[in-house]
């Protein structure tokens, strides 16, 4: 069997020397389109059948951060095989190589694309918000900003 870390299925493809990074890189994408596939399948069966808004049925699935997942465990063994793929290139017929710079394209791209579309500042949504139970200094916010509807308190709690 060929299966390993760089090729979890463990199934060639073709007859060259390449045939198990060749099948890293084809299954390591085809097991995360399948999640992303299942992922919004889901999605719309909550709003075909269930009536569900299509944001809050995306929003109920994780979509797509659930296929975050298999995406990162994934990523590396499938630039590891990219790379082989792509830097080897007499070791199997060209199209091969071929392939292989481009999984190793998208293997750069997809970090870039995360920060692109998710991370940058304009885009990052997330805020602190302190525990009034963990931390005293946010109990004493909260139990101020309740008692006064200041604006300038409701900012310091959300920084």
């Amino acid at each position: 069997s060929g299966a390993s870390a760089v090729n979890p299925i463990g199934i060639g493809i073709g007859d060259h020397a390449q045939k198990y990074f060749l099948g890293a890189v084809v299954f390591n994408l085809g097991i995360v389109v399948v999640f992303f596939a299942v992922n919004y399948a889901i999605a719309w069966v909550q709003v075909a059948y269930f009536k569900v808004p299509l944001s809050t049925a995306i929003f109920y699935v994780r979509a797509p951060g659930l296929v975050y997942i298999p995406m990162v465990w994934l990523l590396t063994g499938t630039s590891i095989a990219a790379s082989n793929l792509a830097f080897f290139p007499s070791r199997a017929p060209a199209w091969v190589a071929i392939i292989g710079v481009l999984a190793l394209a998208l293997c750069v791209s997809l970090p870039v694309a995360m920060w692109f579309l998710l991370l940058r500042k304009s885009k990052f949504q997330a805020t602190t918000v302190l525990d009034p139970k963990i931390n005293w200094d946010a109990a004493a916010m909260v139990k101020a900003y309740n008692s006064d509807s200041d604006a300038a308190l409701l900012a310091d709690i959300a920084m």
